[in-house]
């Protein structure tokens, strides 16, 4: 991210600069308060407790996601045989 300091433009902050310690302090206090949160609720998401990212096509009939099939092999021909069957 480029910041300007003093009229100059710079590439990045200084690491050596005085608001850098309530800028750790906030970050680490952040940290333990979602830590706890989704020990309590682990289905919380920083978009609210109702986000879900599930892809399938909702009542509205949009539906989302990918609509190529993922993985498999090339060529579409399935698997090998199975043997024949064994009997006497």
């Amino acid at each position: 991210m480029v910041y300007i300091s003093g009229g100059k433009v710079q590439e990045s902050q200084t690491l050596w600069r005085l608001s850098i310690i309530p800028e750790i302090f906030w970050g680490i206090i952040n940290f333990i308060v979602l830590f706890f949160e989704t020990m309590i609720s682990p289905s919380k998401t920083k978009y609210g407790n109702n986000y879900t990212s599930d892809y399938k096509a909702g009542n509205d009939g949009g539906g989302g996601g990918p609509r190529r099939r993922m993985g498999g092999f090339r060529g579409g021909g399935g698997g090998p045989a199975s043997p024949p069957m064994g009997g006497g």
